[in-house]
């Protein structure tokens, strides 16, 4: 039977990842909101909100929108909701949607936690999973900007004040694109 050697260099390893994070990254209290290099086109996605309605992205063409993806048992979700609220106050007169895409869980459960946190804008079901899949999220909160042409410009995986100067700023340069 063969010992593996223990790797030498483990603490580098991981000091250079949390390097290059910080570089290729742009902090955003609390949470990162990184550029998607290569620039891509966003996944199909089409949902019904809370309320019936369908959405889809194709039919926002034209607009910023902010996909994100969520649940109701992440604190970290919850505690990004109310930045989401005032981003949308701020920013929908301008061409932002933003669009909370809850992940496997009942619409009745859904329903009442969007209306405690009062939310303002579409908040779609997606009970299998089929457009968390798609999209590859597997942290709560995903958040992605997607450009008024349907490509993914940024991403944030984790929570990020959405209300920020840092993510505002961001934002209305894709506006102004």
């Amino acid at each position: 039977m063969k010992m593996q050697k223990k790797s030498d260099h483990p603490v580098n390893f991981y000091l250079m990842l949390v390097l290059l994070t910080a570089i290729v990254c742009k902090p955003v209290s609390g949470g990162w909101l990184e550029a998607v290099e290569p620039v891509g086109a966003a996944p199909s996605l089409e949902l019904v909100d809370t309320e019936g309605a369908t959405h889809s992205l194709s039919a926002l063409t034209g607009r910023v929108v902010l996909v994100s993806f969520w649940t109701t048992w992440c604190p970290p979700c919850i505690e990004e909701m109310p930045s989401l609220v005032r981003l949308h106050n701020d920013l929908s007169q301008s061409g932002l949607t933003i669009l909370a895409v809850n992940v496997q869980e009942s619409k009745r459960k859904v329903v009442q936690i969007a209306s405690r946190l009062n939310l303002n804008f579409p908040v779609l079901l997606d009970p299998k999973r089929v457009a968390g899949n798609a999209w590859g999220v597997s942290v709560f909160p995903s958040s992605f900007l997607v450009d008024t042409h349907g490509l993914i410009r940024y991403k944030a995986i984790g929570p990020v004040q959405w209300d920020s100067e840092e993510a505002k700023s961001v934002i209305r340069e894709m506006l102004n694109q």
